[in-house]
């Protein structure tokens, strides 16, 4: 009896000695599933970031539902930095280069329609007349290759280059403003002609010409665009020519 009593109580120590060692078995595979799956999910968050030659937008995905099993779209919105456009890109080269000129030039940049305007009447041409005068001769030879210098480093994004004439609707001895408009529209177009004609006889863009002369347009456009202030007309302001930048649709 008494060795039954020893045998029945070795075989339970080892019983539980074999429960304790599958435990302690158990509790390590338990921990090296564990440890393993955030190995996997940190390596994952890792590669899964945004380098930042990557475009961030906001991106729509579909989520399951675990309750439901639905398809739910939600919209996860990425915070972006936006490229500047080609037009801002422009505005700022012409504002950097010509910024301490516009003053004694009387100038004036337009960011919206990239248009540098030239509004100082005393200078360009008499009033009634098309022919250049040396004041704006010297204007044009100072202003015009350091344009030519800017826009090439753009080319590829310009589709024309205009130039521009505008004048007042006044129109001495003009009984009506049909006639005023009409002969105002024959004035502009010479005076634009004339800008153009010596533009591209500067020496100093001989070497561009042809690439000008494929971009270069030259509009009387008479009256139709008057400046105004207090919704009244400007006269002096409203005899100008301007130099506009059209951008190519891409």
């Amino acid at each position: 009896m008494e060795l039954e009593q020893i045998f029945g109580q070795t075989s339970n120590v080892q019983q539980k000695s074999l429960i304790s060692i599958y435990d302690v078995i158990l509790g390590l595979l338990i921990l090296a599933i564990t440890l393993l799956f955030l190995l996997v999910s940190i390596s994952y968050s890792l590669n899964s970031k945004p380098t930042n030659s990557e475009i961030q937008k906001p991106i729509l995905t579909q989520v399951v539902a675990l309750d439901s099993h639905k398809v739910q779209p939600i919209m996860v919105t990425q915070s972006i930095t936006p490229l500047p456009s080609v037009q801002e890109t422009i505005y700022q080269a012409l504002l950097d280069e010509f910024e301490s000129d516009l003053s004694r030039w009387f100038a004036k940049i337009d960011k919206t329609t990239l248009t540098i305007r030239f509004q100082n009447t005393t200078i360009p041409f008499e009033v009634g007349y098309s022919s250049l005068n040396s004041h704006y001769q010297v204007l044009l030879a100072e202003f015009f290759p350091r344009y030519v210098k800017l826009l090439k480093k753009h080319k590829q994004h310009i589709e024309a280059l205009g130039i521009e004439g505008h004048t007042s609707s006044e129109w001495q001895d003009t009984i009506s403003q049909d006639e005023a408009y009409f002969n105002n529209m024959i004035l502009s177009q010479k005076r634009t002609r004339a800008v153009l004609k010596y533009c591209l006889q500067l020496p100093s863009v001989k070497t561009d010409k042809a690439w000008l002369r494929s971009i270069l347009t030259a509009n009387g456009l008479s009256s139709s665009r008057l400046i105004r202030e207090n919704n009244l007309e400007n006269i002096e302001f409203s005899r100008r020519v301007e130099f506009r930048i059209y951008i190519r649709c891409e």
